[in-house]
């Protein structure tokens, strides 16, 4: 390249504009991406206080007793949906996956492992019913991999599960 080009003001001006340009779109991005945030934690904490109010706790003892005796398992099926609308959030991106598993990991993996044969059982007849559920535990599964590949929660014993599903229809009594 010759000085000439150093000395053109309408070269520099090319240069400014795409640096202008870049420094733009960059900006856009990280606000993009600060916005995106803030809306999914805004989103995981109106879920959190959702699954902890009142009245889902009384869906979810109703739902720990029917898994818990095996019996009228169709009761947990709120707890169901709820997650495979936490599962929709996640693959959609409004929810990061790694703020779902902080949040819920516990009780997907329990309400999954608890519920799967029913689940799998009215998937022969729905193809898709909680689909979004199924991909949300094995997201959420593979974030405990990482996390703590000893967790006990990867291969619960059912007197594991039995005592979650206790502490769960307990939550009643303690509050």
């Amino acid at each position: 390249m010759s000085c000439k080009y150093l000395l053109d003001p309408n070269w520099w001006l090319v240069v400014f504009a795409l640096v202008a340009v870049i420094v733009a779109i960059w900006t856009q991005y990280k606000q993009t991406h600060s916005f995106k945030l803030t809306i999914g934690a805004d989103l995981a904490m109106k879920l959190d206080e959702r699954f902890n109010e009142h009245d889902f706790l009384k869906i979810r003892v109703v739902a720990a007793k029917a898994l818990r005796t095996n019996s009228d398992v169709k009761r947990a099926e709120d707890i169901f949906d709820f997650f495979d609308t936490v599962g929709l959030f996640v693959r959609l991106g409004a929810l990061d996956p790694r703020i779902a598993h902080s949040l819920f990991f516990h009780w997907i993996n329990l309400y999954w492992r608890a519920g799967e044969k029913y689940i799998k059982a009215e998937q022969q007849k729905a193809k898709l019913k909680w689909d979004e559920f199924a991909k949300l535990y094995a997201v959420t599964r593979r974030f405990e991999e990482k996390r703590d590949p000893s967790s006990e929660n990867l291969s619960p014993t059912p007197e594991l599960t039995a005592t979650q599903l206790d502490d769960e229809i307990a939550l009643l009594d303690e509050g």
